[in-house]
């Protein structure tokens, strides 16, 4: 390679390390969240009881802050995430070492607005969001509830944050008139609020139990004092009362 061709050969690789890195950083901002947060919904999962033989399915996957931490965790093959917005995992793809771990841990993903997992044919032992139903519109809620617990292995489990219109004793006031906000559509970047009678209502149309798990948001906001979701844990109506609460 002669002089010339070696400065445009590291010239274009260093362009394609800014963009790609830009990319990432970009991706990062856009959901808000770091993998720290990543590491607290893995330590959530685990607290629910959640094994390495585990399978989980994430929706809302965005750049894989917290898929990172959870397919490190899990065996290989037992993660799949679910977001619409496939350049936020796009991007993280592209760093080579994030690569290597999606390359290792051979996860699925499905770019999808209607939280449906079930072209994959898998059942999961748990679903994971953080983040979204905090976002959904007023619809969304039994869309999200009817389409994960189709996936939804027996014995497993839905854990959701979502910001419960009472508030919460961990800095949420709640909303203004502590009333379901009825959005119309998605709300980004800002909060969609549920009356905790809408979320049981919604849950038992849809054969679920809803279990708010404040011990969740303890945990949570004594290392990120700042993410103050309520967390609720769903389960299948009629399953046992150790599979409920192990």
């Amino acid at each position: 390679m002669t002089p010339r061709l070696r400065r445009l050969h590291y010239s274009i690789i260093n362009r394609l390390r800014r963009w790609f890195g830009g990319r990432h950083a970009e991706a990062i901002q856009y959901v808000g969240t770091d993998g720290l947060s990543g590491k607290l919904q893995r330590d959530l999962l685990k607290r629910e009881g959640a094994l390495p033989s585990s399978r989980v399915l994430e929706v809302g996957c965005g750049s894989l802050n917290a898929g990172l931490v959870i397919m490190r965790y899990l065996d290989r093959g037992n993660y799949a995430g679910i977001d619409p917005n496939e350049w936020l995992r796009e991007a993280a793809i592209q760093k080579p070492a994030i690569r290597k771990i999606v390359d290792d841990k051979a996860p699925r993903f499905l770019s999808r607005d209607d939280f449906d997992a079930s072209e994959l044919g898998m059942q999961f032992d748990y679903v994971l969001s953080h983040s979204v139903l905090s976002h959904a519109a007023h619809w969304q809620l039994d869309q999200y509830l009817k389409n994960t617990a189709k996936v939804l292995a027996p014995g497993g489990r839905i854990l959701a944050s979502i910001r419960l219109a009472e508030g919460n004793e961990f800095g949420s006031d709640g909303s203004k008139d502590g009333e379901d906000s009825m959005d119309e559509e998605w709300v980004y970047p800002g909060v969609s609020w549920f009356k905790r009678s809408t979320v049981d209502e919604t849950a038992a149309r849809n054969g679920l139990e809803a279990r708010l798990v404040p011990e969740h948001t303890a945990f949570y906001t004594r290392t990120k004092p700042g993410e103050v979701h309520d967390w609720i844990v769903f389960s299948k109506t009629g399953q046992s009362q150790d599979q409920a609460s192990r």
